[in-house]
């Protein structure tokens, strides 16, 4: 299809009608489509965690350990679910300013806090799980060499993490200073 031709059909569509009440239906939060499924992926990992934290203490020896792991344990699951609720609400609420460079400033700064929490919590929430699991063990060479494994594999994935929310600011950044 040669370029004209496309350009005629695309005037001959018309775009449908829709008011500003059903725009504003759509874009209720029970109706969009991103919150749906972060909604849904939040119900589905709180249920999860819920699961794990019932089942812990039996499972995973957490009564014969000191209570202050427990609470360690407890409180790194609580961080992930934190988290993600504060996500859900960060995408809720996007637009706050009284113009659009304004709001996506406001944007920016609130993406750089939450990378920022993003990345600190997912470390506490890995080291939190490690000194529950190993606490009490006793070492030997390859539970040594076990550890030093998962702790590289922390450190990876830290830096990975830290590249990824890295290189999102920086798109961001690039795209509203070319609305300058």
């Amino acid at each position: 299809m040669e370029f004209n031709e496309l350009k005629s059909t695309w005037n001959t569509v018309k775009t449908p009608e829709i008011s500003p009440r059903e725009i504003q239906k759509m874009l209720s939060e029970n109706r969009h489509p991103v919150l749906k499924n972060i909604r849904k992926q939040l119900t589905i990992e709180i249920i999860g965690w819920c699961i794990f934290l019932t089942c812990y203490y039996t499972m995973f020896d957490g009564d014969r350990k000191p209570v202050w792991i427990n609470i360690l344990l407890v409180f790194s699951i609580l961080l992930p679910i934190i988290h993600n609720l504060m996500g859900y609400r960060f995408a809720k609420y996007l637009v706050q300013g009284s113009n659009i460079q304004e709001s996506l400033k406001n944007y920016l700064a609130k993406v750089k806090r939450y990378a920022a929490i993003s990345i600190i919590s997912k470390q506490l929430f890995l080291i939190g799980l490690l000194l529950f699991f190993t606490y009490g063990l006793s070492f030997n060479t390859n539970k040594s060499i076990s550890l030093v494994i998962i702790g590289l594999l922390f450190i990876i994935q830290l830096l990975l993490t830290f590249r990824i929310w890295a290189k999102r600011l920086a798109g961001l950044e690039k795209s509203i200073n070319l609305l300058n």
